[in-house]
């Protein structure tokens, strides 16, 4: 058989593959228990489902229950509880795995369709997903990264407004503000590269040159956006989505009160990543021949300030940066030698490989995996389970079944966790700060905190029933109060009741033990 013929993966094949195994298969906790977030997506899902209509208010907290609700994520929020439905959460990861996988195939698909080097091709895929790492979680935002990639070949392409362009900015942008408001990303990549065409024409126009084909591309910019935007009004929200993503945005106590919302630790490891991918940004400006055009530098001024900002942006700066770095300087890395022939192989995959088939496979075999929920022959490949030891699953398994009632104050993190697993049981709030507001999050973080009033504010909501972890200052304050009682506990967690005033306060040495696990 002659070398020609043979089947080789494509380079979006051999990235498809490594990082969906990479996601579903060798960081599956990631996906599943980074947080309570997920968990409250699937929640939302079910209500849909359940009641066969969108949210309109607050079904699952007594802290403001009944007021109107814009459910900005439901498109996504009904797939998760669909495969949630049909393949529990080893499907819910093993999909969250497909969408990253997808999205880093599609950059390197990009990147070939722009005539990139196909060695160069697959590094910048390897960077932009290790720096995305960051971000992974079975989550809405993950169709983001997708629509992110969907939005690159818009930004490159040649100025043309054609009817077909438009019209596939108006679906994209309609279906992507169906599933997440991340779409306002593409918007800010699409008014980046506009001001830069303008920036790119005037430079022309003083220089003596010729201007027009920066006018054409800024125009054409121009045109995509207003036809996504016209997109993104093609949802049951109407222009409320609009309007609560801009609240939502303007509330700073919120951006400063996230995690994902605030700056990168330069300490930790997703901080020196991103601290060597900003290194290497400056060596190559400052060594590199030439400039890179206005658009690009704009990007890169505005994605680092972005991912410097906030640590959740580190994703979206590996996913449009480094690939039109390499776009840019793509000619200045063919000059270098191709050593042990590697770029060859590269070149042989890019010009005879075949994506279809192995992303077919691949996908049929994850299929088998979810049919199973994670488990072939025997073999538990992806997890099935939330780990106990970051949420209190006993805890609320038992509280269920003895169908404990009352008003719960708990952790911030738990939630989701509640909505998901204690379906019955209110919340106090959960992860969705764009419904609860800055003025209930203050509440929570001054109880949580114990700082002066708190006993007050548990008195007002009526709460009886408290859950956090059991090696906490607050779990101990509340126990010392008169009529708190210990109803379960064990090393992840402690469920605290109030049983009357005439109870006297516990000793500290009950929650000792149940931060050992023996109550």
């Amino acid at each position: 058989m002659k070398p020609e013929s043979r089947l080789h993966p494509s380079i979006p094949a051999i990235v498809f593959i490594i990082w969906w195994i990479v996601a579903s298969v060798v960081f599956p906790d990631r996906m599943i228990n980074a947080d309570g977030d997920m968990l409250r997506h699937i929640r939302h899902g079910e209500q849909m489902l359940a009641t066969g209509g969108l949210i309109h208010a607050d079904p699952f907290s007594y802290t403001r229950g009944g007021d109107p609700f814009v459910g900005f994520e439901y498109g996504s929020q009904l797939v998760l509880a669909l495969v949630h439905r049909a393949a529990g959460l080893a499907g819910v990861a093993i999909f969250a795995g497909l969408l990253i996988a997808a999205a880093y195939a599609l950059l390197a698909r990009f990147l070939l369709s722009r005539g990139v080097d196909p060695l160069l091709t697959y590094l910048t895929g390897i960077a932009a997903a290790v720096l995305g790492s960051v971000h992974w979680s079975a989550r809405p935002h993950l169709f983001t990264l997708v629509g992110v990639m969907l939005v690159l070949p818009f930004l490159e392409s040649p100025p043309r407004r054609d009817w077909r362009r438009l019209g596939a900015a108006f679906l994209l942008f309609a279906a992507w503000a169906n599933l997440h408001g991340g779409f306002v990303f593409g918007f800010v990549l699409l008014g980046i590269y506009f001001m830069g065409s303008v920036l790119e024409m005037l430079v022309a126009r003083r220089r003596g040159g010729d201007p027009e084909e920066w006018k054409q591309r800024a125009l054409g910019y121009l045109a995509v956006g207003l036809a996504g935007l016209a997109g993104t009004f093609l949802t049951p929200n109407g222009v409320a989505l609009h309007q609560h993503i801009i609240q939502f945005f303007g509330e700073r106590f919120l951006m400063d009160n996230t995690q994902e919302f605030l700056s990168p630790d330069f300490h930790s490891l997703v901080g020196k990543l991103l601290l060597l991918a900003l290194l290497g940004v400056l060596a190559l400006f400052a060594l590199a021949p030439g400039r890179p055009d206005l658009r690009r530098l704009l990007l890169v001024l505005a994605l680092v300030y972005f991912a410097l900002d906030a640590r959740r942006n580190i994703q979206l700066f590996g996913a449009t940066v480094l690939p039109m770095l390499a776009i840019q300087y793509d000619a200045l890395w063919r000059r270098r030698p191709d050593w042990r022939g590697i770029g060859a192989v590269f070149e042989r995959d890019a010009k005879l490989g075949r994506t279809l088939p192995y992303a077919v496979l691949l996908a049929l075999l994850f299929a088998v995996v979810a049919w199973g929920r994670g488990t072939v022959a025997g073999m538990r490949l992806v997890p099935d389970a939330l780990d106990p030891e970051q949420f209190p699953v006993g805890i609320v398994e038992r509280a269920r079944a003895q169908d404990v009632g009352g008003r719960i104050f708990h952790d911030f993190v738990w939630g989701g966790y509640i909505l998901y697993a204690w379906p019955e049981q209110k919340v106090f709030i959960d992860g969705g700060t764009d419904f609860y507001g800055p003025a209930l999050l203050k509440t929570y973080m001054d109880v949580a905190a114990l700082r002066p009033g708190w006993r007050d504010t548990l008195a007002a909501r009526e709460v009886s029933l408290v859950l956090v972890a059991p090696a906490t200052t607050f779990a101990h304050e509340v126990l010392r109060q008169p009529g708190w009682r210990i109803r379960d506990c064990d090393a992840t967690a402690v469920l605290l009741e109030h049983a009357g005033t005439a109870l006297a306060a516990a000793p500290d040495s009950l929650l000792d033990a149940c931060s050992t696990g023996r109550p």
